[in-house]
C-alpha cells in the first residue's frame, strides 16, 4: 500500500519538473492582448509536451519501483513533493491565464455584437433614406401674376408689395413706353 503512493507522487513531481518550464513559456507566449483574439495554440503545444513528459516519467517510475534503497526512495519522494507544489502553482497560473483570455474573448464578442447592432441600424436608416429619395416629390403647382407699369419706380414699388405677399418675380420685360413684370408663387393646399 505504501509503494503506490510514493510512486504516484514521484510521477506527479517528475511531470511537474518536466512541464514547469514548458508551462512558464506557455504563459509568456500566450498573454492576451486587448486587441487580439486569445490564441490557445501555444498552450495546446505545451500540453502536448507535458504528455510526452508523462511518458518519460512513467519510465522513470518503473525504474524507481525496481530500486531497493529506502534512502533513495525517500529523497525521491521529498523531491517529488516539492515538484508537485511547483506544478500546482504553474497549473493555477495557467488557469488564471486561460480565464483572462476567456474574459478578453467575452469582451470582444460583446463589442462585436454591439457593432453588429449599430451596423443593422445604419443599414435600416440607409434603406429608409433610399426609399424616401426614390419617392418622387410632389409637383409644385404655381399661380402666376403679371403687372404693368409706365415707370420703373412705380413698377418696383408694386413688385415690393407683391413680394411681401410671397410672390417671386422671375422676368421683367420692357416694351414701348412701359414694362411688364411676371411673378409666381406656389399654391398652398
Amino acid at each position: 500500500m505504501k509503494r503506490p503512493i510514493p510512486s504516484f507522487a514521484c510521477l506527479v513531481l517528475t511531470v511537474g519538473c518536466l512541464c514547469l518550464p514548458t508551462l512558464g513559456r506557455a504563459q509568456n507566449d500566450a498573454l492576451p492582448s486587448q486587441a487580439a483574439a486569445p490564441d490557445l495554440g501555444p498552450v495546446i503545444e505545451r500540453l502536448d509536451q507535458v504528455v510526452a513528459g508523462l511518458t518519460k516519467v512513467a519510465a522513470s517510475l518503473a525504474k524507481l519501483q525496481k530500486a531497493s534503497n529506502a534512502n533513495a526512495k525517500e529523497r525521491s519522494l521529498e523531491n517529488a513533493t516539492k515538484q508537485l507544489g511547483d506544478l500546482n502553482a504553474a497549473v493555477e497560473s495557467l488557469a488564471g491565464q486561460l480565464s483572462s483570455q476567456a474574459k478578453v474573448a467575452g469582451h470582444q464578442a460583446a463589442a462585436a455584437a454591439e457593432t453588429a447592432k449599430l451596423l443593422e441600424k445604419l443599414v435600416a436608416l440607409q434603406q429608409a433614406g433610399e426609399n424616401q429619395a426614390s419617392q418622387s416629390a410632389p409637383k409644385v403647382q404655381w399661380e402666376y401674376k403679371s403687372i404693368f407699369g409706365d415707370s420703373r419706380v412705380a413698377l418696383e414699388e408694386e413688385m415690393n408689395q407683391f413680394g411681401e405677399d410671397g410672390w417671386e418675380f422671375f422676368n421683367i420685360t420692357s416694351f414701348g413706353r412701359g414694362s411688364a413684370a411676371f411673378a409666381r408663387r406656389p399654391i398652398e393646399h
